[in-house]
């Protein structure tokens, strides 16, 4: 399973990076925000109860309590909470800019696992990090500003990037007991309930179409189902820091979909952030693999 965490998660982090053009596409056809984001929690949970309910028979019994269960819901609030404040964003400033202050996430996962695991990462991870970093500023095209930005459109895109930071750990750290595809649902079930609270008057008045529900399941499958499920069971057998550098993986893939599908242009310039970043996510991983190998 260690050695496979890898690769899980990196897909995972590649999956995250789809929906960017779903979300665009769903924009084209007039889907309002808020519906469009209702449906595709809703879509989350019911896929996540349905497979529950199939597989319940071979799950062993889980230790658990009512704390730890509400515990793992109120962590699926990142997840909603990065997206409600990452569509704020992207009203204020350009998408580059908003995907840069995402990727914030990298470094302060880390150092929110940091201080929960009581133990700092090491100086290649911190490298690692500042690679990242480098490369998501080149890869999103960000370089060099060539206009002023909205100063409450950097903060809703921090605070974006603070909830998928939270959920980056709160999916390795908590309710480890339970059936991972059963934590999933708890944390979907968080999400939605939060995104249908905060965006409820969108929701009540605004029409649902067939194109909200349509495109509310695509972006389902390929933001929270398919993510969620391989950061539950992967995330947990990473080594401190790693699984932040691999959802960095997340930018690269947004702008090789938003390439194929959407025909959006791509500069050399970003060609190489995308390397950078691929480097960053590839250097730690095979550097632990050589040192398991000395140490057998």
């Amino acid at each position: 399973m260690k050695k496979i965490a890898p690769l899980f998660v990196g897909l995972g982090a590649i999956s995250f990076g789809i929906p960017a053009t779903l979300f665009k596409l769903a924009r084209r056809e007039g889907v309002v925000n808020g519906p469009l984001l209702f449906w595709a929690f809703f879509s989350a949970v019911v896929i996540l109860a349905i497979i529950h309910v199939v597989r319940r028979h071979k799950l062993r019994y889980q230790h658990t309590n009512w704390k730890q269960l509400l515990l793992v819901i109120a962590a699926g609030s990142g997840s909603g909470f990065t997206n409600t404040f990452y569509i704020q964003a992207l009203k204020l400033i350009p998408v580059a800019a908003a995907a840069v202050m995402l990727m914030q996430a990298v470094w302060l996962s880390v150092l929110l696992g940091a201080v929960i695991q009581r133990r700092w990462p090491s100086r290649l991870q911190v490298l690692s990090i500042v690679l990242v970093l480098v490369g998501t500023v080149l890869a999103a095209g960000l370089f060099p500003i060539t206009e002023a930005l909205s100063p409450l459109g950097l903060f809703f895109a921090f605070l974006a990037a603070c909830g998928y930071a939270c959920t980056m750990q709160f999916t390795a750290s908590l309710g480890n007991n339970l059936d991972p595809l059963t934590k999933t649902w708890l944390l979907c079930l968080g999400a939605f309930i939060f995104i249908s609270v905060v965006w409820a008057p969108q929701i009540v008045t605004a029409p649902t179409t067939w194109p909200t529900v349509k495109w509310g399941f695509w972006i389902a499958l390929f933001s929270m189902v398919f993510p969620l499920v391989a950061y539950s069971i992967f995330m947990p057998h990473l080594e401190l820091g790693i699984g932040p550098i691999l959802s960095s993986l997340e930018l690269p893939s947004s702008i090789v979909v938003a390439f194929v599908i959407l025909g959006e242009t791509v500069s050399g310039l970003q060609i190489f952030g995308v390397l950078v970043i691929i480097a960053a996510v590839i250097i730690p991983n095979i550097w632990g693999m050589w040192q398991r190998e000395k140490l057998n």
